[in-house]
């Protein structure tokens, strides 16, 4: 498995673990695949989280002419995005309570189980206005992280 993957896979058992909120689904794919799916989605299915792989930069760290054994930095950025459907509280609020415990949680292990050197959420941005009571936000992630080719 190579070392994307593990950060993704740790990320979202991660996710899992967290026992200050109540969850929905956490996974890598979406329950629904359009518009009125989603709005059809059980209430325990939220909050609907979805955590993808996004863009990459990469960078030879080691000299010479083996491409077979070269070490390689990359920077990862991992999205994840989160669907809310508020019950008690405002929308915005659900959204605060989940940011906080997303990144406190994520926080406690910056090194993804020791597949990367650091990880920190570096954005979130909310998404365009939904049909009330639901909300959307994407926290973007940064992970830098060390690999050599041909170790996969």
């Amino acid at each position: 498995m190579s070392k994307r993957e593990k950060i993704v896979e740790d990320i979202i058992a991660k996710i899992k673990a967290i026992r200050t909120v109540k969850l929905g689904r956490v996974a890598r794919e979406p329950m629904f695949r359009d518009q009125t799916e989603f709005y059809n989605l059980a209430r325990t299915a939220f909050p609907h989280i979805v955590v993808t792989t996004g863009n990459e930069s990469r960078e030879d760290i080691t000299m010479g002419y083996s491409r077979t054994q070269m070490k390689r930095e990359g920077i990862l950025n991992i999205e994840i995005n989160v669907f809310v459907r508020a019950n008690d509280k405002t929308i915005d609020e659900e959204c605060n309570i989940l940011i906080e415990a997303l990144e406190e949680q994520l926080d406690k292990d910056r090194e993804r189980s020791k597949n990367a050197h650091n990880f920190q959420i570096i954005q979130i941005t909310m998404g365009e206005p939904m049909e009330h009571p639901y909300a959307q936000f994407t926290m973007t992630a940064e992970v830098i992280y060390t690999y050599t080719t041909g170790d996969t």
